[in-house]
């Protein structure tokens, strides 16, 4: 998620009929530092969850990753866009629906500008630095599952599956997490990005987020600020976590 400043900045150019997504150039540290993660691990697939329109995902093919990547992202509109991002790339699987902790139905707020979409509600500090682009345009029912139960069918062909996880599900992270359970030793690393200044209203933030995370046995790799407000204070960081185990060991 961008700057105040760089929301201002996409909206104007969209009236020319241009886009600007967000990506992870070279020069970006966490890019530099997933690239040799991944290596080091040995991934072999990516869980792309809150996938939005493939941003991360062709992002990954331009890295010269080739595993499988696996998108997961519920939000109608978002799903056609990744749809067509991923339609010539047979090792790249869009999944329809959202993760969460049990499987079931729930309303998601679909924003004006879907970067903000969420199971939970925009907050007063949302609307006072990105205004209209936060702003809750309709709501849909989207299907939810937990990845626990899904995992068998979309690494289904790899023998050995060793996987990135990375999450970005504006404040839904944690319930990923949950229903992911009895599947983490097979994650390998995951990223999630944490809040410092809560966007949404119930969200985590970082000093309640990583204890969990901790405890599913990940240790911390990487911080990378996301997003400041207009005095340079951090909003939201991707935090980057290994897991402990021996099993999963750098290749």
């Amino acid at each position: 998620m961008a700057s105040p400043l760089a929301y201002r900045l996409r909206n104007t150019v969209r009236l020319t009929g241009f886009e600007i997504v967000r990506t992870a150039p070279d020069g970006n540290m966490l890019a530099s530092h997933l690239h040799e993660l991944l290596a080091l691990y040995g991934i072999n697939c990516v869980f792309d969850v809150g996938a939005r329109q493939g941003e991360f995902g062709r992002w990954l093919r331009g890295t010269g990753y080739r595993g499988r990547i696996v998108s997961f992202e519920p939000v109608r509109d978002n799903i056609q866009h990744l749809r067509a991002s991923a339609s010539r790339d047979p090792g790249w699987i869009i999944e329809p629906y959202a993760l969460g902790a049990t499987d079931g139905r729930a309303s998601i707020n679909v924003t004006n500008f879907t970067h903000f979409s969420s199971f939970r509600t925009p907050g007063k500090l949302a609307a006072e630095l990105f205004a209209d682009e936060s702003r809750v345009t309709s709501t849909e029912e989207v299907a939810v599952h937990r990845l626990a139960d899904v995992f068998e069918n979309v690494t289904r062909g790899i023998t050995e599956p060793r996987v990135y996880l990375k999450m970005d599900t504006q404040g839904f992270d944690l319930e990923v997490l949950r229903g992911a359970k009895e599947v983490l030793p097979k994650v390998v690393a995951l990223q999630s990005e944490m809040a410092i200044q809560p966007l949404y209203e119930d969200n985590p933030t970082f000093d309640h987020a990583w204890p969990e995370i901790a405890s599913y046995g990940y240790s911390l790799s990487g911080m990378f600020p996301v997003s400041h407000d207009p005095r340079m204070r951090m909003l939201e960081f991707d935090c980057v976590a290994v897991r402990d185990e021996s099993s999963v060991s750098p290749r």
